[in-house]
């Protein structure tokens, strides 16, 4: 994690907890607590200069451990004064911090991000920012990418249910989250198949009986819980929503299952995990349209397209693997349709110096572009090159693109505006 990233973190995070859990239970006294609450900021402006210094100093990854440590207490703070909030009645002062607390419950969600961006990067999800992982070969029965090599990060954060099953810390509580689910399915499975380590191969086992045992009459692995994307701009998504890259990693996942155990409930629920690519947002699907191009959304958001690129990559590669194991003719149709609408929009994504993370500013006009963090630049490179495997290096020129945009050097225009 960068500096500049923990800094961020703490900021947002100990500002959540300066606001939620300053405010006395009376509504007689709400003039002290706005005066307290003045005075603790001032105090707070001070701690976070001294946070800085602090992380800046930072020499070796205990240190960088002790702070992580530090997010998750505070973590655990905020849900225990969001709780002290919501048990107050009738409180004048809750309405009056109505808006505040709900951005700051807005920073406290990219904090959020951050902290699952840089596990994912510790984990080896991400590589190297300034040398991305680079694919020349791909195998729909073999190890998953590079997911053999992930190693502590994300997996040393999460906690194992007693079938085997991770659930993730958020600022409220524990989750299940299938995406992480699949994750972990598919690094256990790939290290089986490096290792030949039993264990290995057991971990793998619970996630796909899992996985059988919990999908939809609609083929979906749901999401129990409400989540806000991007602030909440393109409306909120209600628990028992489901995502595009999460159906792309069970595929993925129970494909690679099927071809070592031949059990056929996996066949079955990787083909049926389908469906929901060809069902439309607005009737419970994850199917968008972009000027008359599909698009099979990471998160479905109700009010417009976000349009997240890594985890439409990751759908893609899901339907590749059923496409080309089991000769399904409905995932071959929605890979092509896939893969027509990459090629289409893929400009969209690029910003000249950088790759956008998603489209959102093209959804809410007049906002700016959500730029991919250093991590997820890496792995939108990556991921193009598993395509240009598929494609006959269709995408070589993007890739070459964004490899230099990493590099820190920018494209440059043909007519001079930019020179290098």
């Amino acid at each position: 994690m960068t500096n500049k990233s923990i800094a961020i973190l703490m900021v947002g995070i100990i500002l959540f907890c300066s606001i939620s859990g300053c405010i006395e239970d009376s509504s007689d006294e709400l003039d002290l607590d706005i005066l307290d609450l003045e005075n603790e900021n001032e105090q707070l402006n001070n701690t976070i200069t001294t946070l800085r210094m602090e992380i800046e100093n930072l020499q070796n990854q205990k240190d960088q451990l002790s702070i992580e440590n530090q997010l998750l207490q505070l973590q655990n703070q905020i849900l225990e004064q969001n709780l002290r909030l919501q048990s107050l009645e009738n409180n004048s002062s809750l309405l009056l911090l109505n808006d505040e607390i709900e951005n700051l419950q807005n920073l406290l969600n990219e904090a959020n991000q951050m902290i699952s961006e840089y596990l994912n990067t510790e984990a080896g999800l991400m590589g190297d920012p300034a040398n991305p992982l680079l694919f020349e070969q791909y195998d729909a029965n073999g190890t998953y990418m590079n997911h053999a090599n992930w190693n502590g990060g994300l997996w040393d954060r999460v906690i194992f249910d007693d079938e085997g099953i991770p659930l993730v810390q958020y600022h409220d509580g524990l989750k299940y989250v299938p995406t992480t689910a699949f994750h972990w399915g598919l690094v256990s499975f790939s290290k089986w198949i490096t290792t030949g380590n039993q264990s290995n191969f057991d971990d793998a086992m619970e996630v796909a009986i899992w996985a059988v045992e919990n999908q939809s009459e609609t083929g979906g692995w749901g999401w129990f819980f409400d989540h806000s994307f991007h602030g909440g701009v393109l409306g909120d998504m209600y628990s028992g929503w489901y995502g595009g890259m999460t159906q792309g990693l069970g595929m993925s996942f129970l494909t690679r299952m099927y071809a070592e155990t031949g059990n056929q409930s996996f066949k079955d629920a990787a083909l049926n995990a389908t469906e929901l690519l060809s069902i439309p947002v607005d009737q419970g699907g994850v199917l968008r349209t972009y000027n008359g191009h599909s698009w099979y959304e990471e998160y479905p958001t109700p009010d417009a397209g976000s349009f997240v690129l890594n985890g439409y990559i990751y759908s893609l590669i899901g339907l590749y693997d059923l496409w080309t194991v089991f000769n399904s003719t409905e995932a071959g149709e929605l890979y092509q349709n896939g893969t027509d609408s990459l090629y289409a929009m893929i400009g969209l994504f690029d910003l000249g110096c950088a790759s956008s993370y998603d489209l959102v500013h093209h959804s809410v006009p007049g906002t700016a572009p959500n730029i991919a963090r250093e991590g997820y630049h890496s792995l939108h490179i990556t991921l193009i090159s598993v395509m240009n495997i598929f494609e006959n290096d269709g995408f070589q020129t993007v890739e070459d693109r964004w490899i230099e945009y990493a590099g820190d050097i920018c494209f440059s225009s043909p007519n001079g505006a930019n020179p290098k």
